[in-house]
């Protein structure tokens, strides 16, 4: 894959990481519609909690996107912060950001990695299921929000 971005670990709070959090926020308010304060803290994704990785531009070191995962059990992790910039879309960014997000979590020893979406993210959703996540019942915190389709996938 020919690519025009790296990827990067984010292992402090770090500005980039923040305004993908804050975007990615904005979205799901849109999409949901609904307004709230961005419960999402960079802190519950990094080490030793998770992991948060980055895709930047290698000419103009511009944010493309990002994605993260925290420990929800000693052997799945919760895969979140989902996220590429519109302009960016269509261009591998999220599917860079994941292939290296499961390499890590196999290394974490994570046997399965498992997320929350919903209808109106039918982008995600179809991604997921191209990416390898099955449909699984609703998980944790998400188990009374009518709106989530959860999913797994297997890593080891």
């Amino acid at each position: 894959m020919n690519q025009n971005f790296k990827i990067r670990v984010v292992d402090s709070p770090d500005a980039n990481a923040s305004f993908c959090m804050q975007h990615l926020w904005e979205e799901i308010q849109n999409r949901y519609g609904f307004q709230a304060p961005n419960p999402m803290d960079i802190q519950d994704f990094l080490p030793p909690i998770g992991k948060f990785f980055l895709a930047e531009n290698l000419e103009t070191n511009e944010v493309m996107g990002s994605a993260a995962y925290s420990k929800f059990s000693d052997t799945q992790c919760e895969l979140d912060a989902v996220y590429v910039f519109p302009k960016f879309r269509k261009n591998n960014v999220a599917k860079s950001l994941l292939i290296e997000l499961e390499k890590q979590a196999r290394i974490d020893f994570y046997s399965s990695m498992i997320l929350r979406a919903g209808a109106p993210q039918p982008e995600a959703l179809a991604f997921y299921k191209n990416f390898g996540f099955k449909e699984i019942p609703a998980f944790g915190k998400w188990v009374s929000d009518p709106t989530a389709i959860c999913f797994e996938k297997k890593i080891t």
